[in-house]
């Protein structure tokens, strides 16, 4: 993992965070009412797969940045819908060779929203308008699918990218703007690996006398 994947790994973690900065964020702060044991056992489930879902949106940020993300100025704009209504965030943010240039409090928006994206009763996606040092302007997308980020084609990336998400008007596609296939983002295995990129062929699992 490089350098500027493991910094904002550790932003996603709070290590990077005074835990005063949130003080004054009220709408985020709460106190529950005692609970019953049945209703303590449910909440802690539900708080379970809560983190579960946001340890995987973090992980899929992580592949996304890292893995797939070239030198260049990108802005990122993911979106849930949920049935208590929809939710979008975004954030810009720049590499350049090694370096990673973004705002931590909005990398961490996007990601909560990715989570929300793989509620089971929810649908999302990641939208992603890359500057390119050499003056080429591109988007690609990614839909929330599995508990993960799937690519999306150049045609479901262009028809996405025109059509409002509030409203489900039809926008005039914007000039000098090309849309591309997403690439796949690895998704990381049991082990802590991630999937090959490669094209390199599974293992034969087969008995020796039925293999060919």
């Amino acid at each position: 993992m490089s350098e500027y994947q493991d910094h904002v790994r550790q932003s996603l973690d709070g290590q990077h965070r005074d835990p005063s900065e949130d003080l004054g964020r009220t709408g985020m702060r709460w106190s529950p009412a005692p609970l019953h044991d049945t209703e303590t056992g449910k909440a802690n489930h539900t708080a379970a797969t809560a983190h579960a879902l946001i340890e995987l949106a973090r992980e899929a940020y992580l592949l996304l940045v890292g893995d797939v993300l070239s030198d260049g100025t990108h802005h990122l704009v993911a979106s849930a819908r949920t049935p208590d209504g929809l939710f979008t965030e975004g954030h810009e943010l720049t590499v350049v060779g090694g370096l990673l240039i973004l705002d931590e409090d909005a990398a961490v928006g996007v990601t909560i929203v990715i989570a929300a994206a793989m509620v089971g009763c929810s649908t999302g996606g990641l939208v992603v308008r890359t500057f390119a040092p050499d003056g080429s302007e591109f988007v690609r997308g990614w839909g929330v699918r599995n508990f993960w980020l799937r690519p999306l084609t150049a045609e479901e990336v262009r028809a996405a990218y025109t059509v409002g998400t509030e409203t489900g008007a039809t926008l005039a596609p914007e000039p000098g703007v090309e849309y591309r296939q997403a690439e796949r983002v690895p998704r990381p295995q049991a082990d802590g690996s991630s999937e090959s990129t490669g094209r390199t062929a599974p293992p034969d699992n087969r008995p020796p006398n039925r293999r060919d």
